[in-house]
């Protein structure tokens, strides 16, 4: 899973995988579990971003899901 600022940005926001375990697969349950620690989402600037997940089996990429989030400033610090 990738997210960037918009479609076509060359700079990443941030990378979930299984390299980095961001990213578990539960084959047997048919699940996609992504997760992002509070550091991470912490550090990453109020603005709208897009963000996608893909599949890669070794030859074919398919991508699974799709779509835009915005993240807000705190509003009570």
């Amino acid at each position: 899973m990738t997210v960037r600022p918009f479609v076509g940005a060359s700079t990443t926001t941030v990378v979930a995988s299984t390299d980095n375990g961001r990213m578990v697969f539960d084959a047997l349950n048919g699940r996609i579990t992504v997760t992002i620690d509070a550091t991470t989402t912490g550090n990453i600037a109020a603005s709208r971003y897009a963000y996608d997940l893909v599949l890669d089996s070794g030859g074919t990429i398919t991508r699974i899901l799709e779509g835009k989030f915005v993240v807000t400033g705190a509003v009570t610090v």
